[in-house]
């Protein structure tokens, strides 16, 4: 395809913009979801912290329990404190948890919206990449078209190929260099019946002594007298029918009256 479609590049123009959108949107997914993903991560962890201390609460009240039944207070006492210190933590952790479940639903909520949006203009890409092949298949079928309407054919006189195309007015014979080396052979020559300039090629194997415009008054003038002498000539033949006509009818009448005398006189003799 010659030159640059402006409405291609028109439409690749929005097909970038839409891209950097897409990429800028997708890139603000990605960190949504990596915080949601942490958030997740931290839910996690508390509830592995949270898993080990009821279990070491319910170890240390077992073991409180038993130094207890042993008769040992001071090492149930102390048991029963690390219990005790274990639930504080517990506590502190669960309202930790607690907290992140609402940034939990706060990422989430993000990265939701960072998602629409991605699919959006998603769908802007995709919308913006069939209009740009759209015009594209267009351009090259429009490019085929054209490319259909050049030919080639040979030069007059050197046979080299000559590239043209079927819509031009004028469709050269020579190519470029016989077509200059041409130009030598052209001359101007004055008319011999009305003076004006006309351009005659001394390649030609008539050179005329007149002008265009004068040989179609020449050749008028001859068609014109072609035309008079084929009708002076109609005219005589006609004349000429006509006169061979009217002697055949007098020859005929003649005879006729002959034969009228000669039947009176047979009547008047057999009388």
């Amino acid at each position: 395809m010659s030159g640059k479609d402006p409405e291609l590049s028109r439409l690749g123009e929005a097909l970038s913009s839409a891209r950097s959108a897409y990429a800028a949107a997708k890139k603000n997914t990605d960190e949504t979801k990596a915080r949601l993903n942490e958030t997740g991560s931290r839910i996690q962890t508390f509830n592995a912290k949270i898993a080990d201390l009821k279990k070491g609460i319910d170890s240390e009240y077992n073991a409180m329990r038993s130094e207890r039944a042993g008769g040992d207070r001071d090492a149930a006492d102390e048991h029963r404190s690390l219990a005790q210190s274990m639930q504080e933590t517990l506590t502190q952790i669960y309202e930790s948890k607690k907290a992140c479940f609402a940034e939990l639903d706060e990422a989430r909520a993000a990265f939701n919206k960072a998602l629409d949006a991605q699919k959006v203009l998603r769908d802007k890409v995709q919308e913006a990449w069939d209009g740009f092949n759209a015009r594209l298949e267009y351009l090259k079928t429009e490019n085929a078209k054209e490319q259909a309407k050049w030919k080639e054919k040979p030069c007059r006189i050197c046979g080299v190929p000559i590239r043209y195309n079927v819509e031009w007015k004028h469709i050269p014979n020579l190519c470029k260099a016989c077509f200059e080396k041409d130009k030598e052979n052209w001359e101007d020559r004055t008319c011999a019946k009305c003076g004006k300039t006309f351009r005659i090629n001394k390649g030609w194997e008539h050179i005329p002594t007149i002008c265009s415009d004068c040989r179609k008054v020449v050749k008028a003038e001859k068609a014109a007298r072609e035309a008079e002498k084929a009708a002076r000539v109609q005219a005589e033949q006609e004349a000429e029918q006509a006169s061979s006509m009217q002697a055949e009818a007098e020859r005929q009448a003649a005879a006729s009256a002959l034969v009228d005398v000669a039947n009176e006189e047979i009547q008047a003799a057999e009388g």
